[in-house]
């Protein structure tokens, strides 16, 4: 019959695993799962702000929509009192209309192009930092970038 024999090395070995236990999770499981908390809720608040800015634009182009056939209501107006002159002023006002909707169209492009890239240099920037404070804090010593 096999018997086992408790002794005081099953104890400390017991203490030290939990102490080990303690330390790692203080040191390197807390920060890990901070960092990835917060880029979670970093790439959730882009989200959020793609879908206001995909809202606006789709908004914009809305009322783009509403002003195109404003301005034709208002050409057919005009061409039933004046034929000839209403004719000539129903092609100004589309083309303001048209040149007005695609120059918001395109400013509005312009700055979501921006504010991406924006939002993109921000986040290298961010991941370069957390990859030189993560293999920091794995080698136990400064990296130089």
């Amino acid at each position: 019959m096999v018997s086992v024999a408790l002794d005081w090395t099953l104890v400390a070995q017991l203490v030290t695993f939990l102490v080990l236990m303690f330390v790692l999770n203080q040191i390197l499981f807390k920060p890990i799962l901070n960092v990835l908390r917060e880029r979670e809720m970093l790439f959730e608040d882009l989200k959020g702000k793609a879908a206001s800015f995909k809202d606006q634009l789709e908004q914009g182009e809305a009322e783009e929509k509403s002003e195109r056939t404003g301005a034709v209501k208002e050409g057919e107006k005009a061409q039933n009192a004046r034929k000839l002159e209403g004719q000539a002023e129903e092609r100004s006002i589309l083309e303001k209309a048209q040149a007005e909707s695609a120059g918001r169209l395109e400013d509005a492009a312009k700055d979501l192009e921006a504010q991406v890239a924006e939002a993109k240099k921000g986040l290298e920037a961010e991941a370069r930092t957390l990859g030189l404070d993560i293999a920091q804090k794995l080698l136990g010593r400064e990296i130089r970038a």
